[in-house]
């Protein structure tokens, strides 16, 4: 007898671990943390993007760092909210284009009462190449649109009613801000958020008009120009820091001043009409230098913001008066003639992403030579090497903007010979291939990563 009591007994005490053992696993598997969201789901990443996973439990974010792997190997921050239990990878630099990364969390993730993740996550994610970004029509109210290039799939970004003066985009490749004066004749620079579509007003310019946002490096200060309403005000350039809602207005409020341009080491420059030069501004150390230059207009920095490349017209004799390239080395404080010959119009310099290659817009004022264009050629600063991109003798080449890799050209162009007919955007590789037309009636491109 006292056998069989303690055989149920034996049983008693097994059943009863056992459905302990059950309901811990249960209580377990309730509590263990769960992957609800992962962003971006469904559709491509974008430059900066960062990427996004959500917990249906508070997490150990350490745990998720040590546990969290993509293949592309980038750089990066990662940052854990709290209050929404997601934790977010920032990259440092853009994904790499056209390319299918994959992203994996082990569960050896943890909660933050160290239950794991209930098993491996992994997700494919595909990265957008770079996408133009255009102007749209020419010959009336202009609106923001987008052009992949690749497969000549265009998209409407926004559409203002009064049409769009210019526009910047920001590092991350995530937003537009852009400028526009509404039907009551108010000016304002908004923010479109490219993923979402939404918009928001950044900057009300009361009393004028702000024209030529630019956008600094870091995303943090707005650089453009302010052109008052009031009789006798010149334009002048304003700094609009986007975190700490200042404004900072540069130089003498009786100078004219307009083309402000940031560097890619974050110095700000812009010319002053007024005393015909350019500025070279730092914001951090208010450092100026300055560039006299009778010409003007639109200029260039090289990709390690040491070069800044500028027209101006140099006086030959009475009847000559070419137009060179001429550029300005900021650490040396020199100034060297890129352009060779006293016959030359050179004009609209952009310098490419990678390395000392500038691009620019060439007729020659030879008579023998003359053509109503200016074509586009390329010029190999270090190399010492230029080679002519076009031929079409009638048509200008300009608004030229390189490929974020360096191997590709955006550019418009106008006919000269007929006038009427509208620009043209087009692309074309480096060594002067596959030249194709991409937009009819568009201009201003910009590359978006």
């Amino acid at each position: 007898m006292s056998i069989i009591i303690g055989l149920m007994k034996w049983k008693t005490a097994l059943i009863l671990v056992t459905a302990l053992l059950l309901v811990g696993l249960f209580t377990a598997w309730l509590l263990a943390p769960r992957v609800e969201n992962f962003e971006p789901a469904d559709s491509p990443l974008h430059g900066l993007q960062p990427l996004s996973i959500s917990f249906s439990r508070p997490m150990n974010p350490e745990s998720i760092e040590l546990n969290f792997n993509i293949d592309s190997i980038l750089p990066g921050e990662f940052y854990w909210n709290e209050t929404l239990n997601k934790f977010t990878f920032i990259p440092q630099k853009s994904w790499p284009s056209g390319e299918s990364i994959t992203v994996q969390l082990n569960s050896k993730a943890r909660s933050r009462i160290k239950l794991p993740l209930l098993g491996n996550k992994s997700w494919s994610i595909t990265v957008s190449p770079p996408l133009l970004v255009y102007l749209w029509p020419a010959d009336r109210e202009s609106n923001l649109y987008l052009v992949n290039t690749e497969t000549g799939e265009n998209q409407t970004l926004v559409i203002e009613e009064t049409g769009i003066l210019d526009y910047t985009v920001t590092p991350d490749g995530l937003s537009i801000l852009y400028s526009v004066i509404n039907k009551n004749g108010d000016s304002f620079i908004i923010s479109l958020d490219r993923l979402s579509g939404t918009t928001t007003s950044t900057i009300e310019c009361s009393g004028g008009l702000c024209r030529s946002p630019q956008i600094s490096p870091d995303g943090s200060l707005l650089a453009y120009t302010f052109i008052s309403r009031e009789p006798g005000v010149q334009p002048g350039i304003r700094i609009y820091d986007l975190e700490e809602n200042t404004h900072t207005v540069l130089g003498d409020p009786e100078d004219y001043l307009d083309n402000p341009l940031w560097s890619p080491s974050s110095w700000l420059s812009y010319y002053n009409h007024t005393q015909q030069r350019y500025v070279f501004w730092n914001p951090i150390t208010s450092q100026e230098l300055t560039l006299p230059n009778e010409t003007g207009g639109d200029g260039s920095w090289s990709a390690d913001g040491r070069y800044f490349v500028c027209t101006e017209i140099l006086y030959i004799s009475e009847t000559l008066a070419p137009r060179h390239l001429l550029q300005y080395d900021l650490t040396e404080k020199t100034v060297f003639d890129l352009s060779r010959g006293n016959f030359l119009e050179d004009l609209n310099p952009s310098f490419s992403p990678q390395g000392l290659i500038l691009a620019y817009s060439r007729k020659s004022l030879d008579p023998e030579k003359w053509s109503p264009g200016r074509q586009l050629w390329v010029m190999d600063i270090e190399g010492e090497q230029i080679s002519p991109l076009t031929a079409a003798v009638d048509y200008h080449h300009t608004s030229i903007v390189w490929h974020p890799d360096g191997n590709q050209l955006a550019y418009v162009r106008y006919n000269q010979a007929k006038l009427s007919d509208p620009p043209e955007i087009w692309l074309i590789n480096q060594d002067g291939t596959d030249n194709l037309r991409l937009i009819i009636n568009g201009f201003a491109p910009t590359w978006i990563p």
